[in-house]
């Protein structure tokens, strides 16, 4: 009866792929991760959990999981502050509607509390100017496209990016890193006295956007704090 042991065909076996190949589906792996994100938890957890890091210095998002996946992280303390500072959070919904067809903010929060982002009783069935719930449906509101995904933990996070990616090619680094230079480097070359560089200032603009372009991809350099460095220099 063939020659399998036993008689029988392994369970696993696709013979309609051709010549008895199997089936497998090529986990995706590949994660683009903002080398500010590795003062947190999360890059270890991914790394541990068999995913692929590639450190990098990203203009938009903290996560680039996929071509359509780019995720801003923030820890429930970060994003009190964030909202708190409402226009910063807009600037990077906005960068990431822009860029990617599926932006996800992440909310963190911390195992050891309680899983809430605002007491029941602080409820109010109207919108409020200092009720945090009532900024996160404005910010919604503002950019319908933006996800929100909601996260007990890193090892949680792990699981939703996993099942994110399932479907999706691999990331192309290069092309997470260059998204959104030009417009940083829009931003300061244009800044005039508030930003960093006026025409004046040299001869041509070619070494300012080279200068700049290479300033922004230091770690831990981004469109905003660049313009501080370049004031000094």
């Amino acid at each position: 009866v063939g020659g399998y042991a036993g008689g029988t065909l392994p369970l696993s076996m696709d013979t309609r792929t051709g010549r008895g190949k199997q089936n497998v589906t090529k986990e995706r792996r590949d994660i683009a991760v903002d080398v500010r994100e590795f003062r947190a938890k999360l890059p270890s957890v991914l790394h541990q959990g068999g995913m692929r890091i590639a450190p990098a210095t990203l203009i938009v998002g903290d996560y680039i999981l996929s071509d359509v996946h780019c995720v801003e992280r923030k820890s429930i303390s970060d994003f009190f502050q964030s909202m708190d500072n409402s226009s910063r959070l807009k600037e990077q919904a906005e960068k990431m509607a822009k860029y990617y067809k599926i932006p996800i903010l992440l909310l963190e929060f911390d195992p050891d509390k309680t899983f809430q982002l605002q007491n029941a009783n602080d409820l109010a069935g109207e919108i409020r100017k200092n009720s945090i719930t009532s900024k996160l449906c404005i910010l919604v509101t503002a950019f319908p496209m933006l996800r929100i995904l909601w996260s007990r933990s890193p090892h949680e996070t792990l699981k939703v990016f996993k099942k994110l990616k399932r479907n999706h090619q691999e990331v192309d680094v290069d092309k997470a890193i260059e998204i959104g230079t030009n417009d940083a480097m829009d931003e300061l070359l244009g800044g005039g006295p508030g930003g960093c560089y006026n025409e004046d200032d040299d001869e041509g603009d070619g070494a300012n956007e080279a200068a700049v372009q290479m300033l922004l991809r230091l770690p831990g350099v981004t469109s905003h704090n660049a313009r501080n460095i370049m004031k000094e220099c």
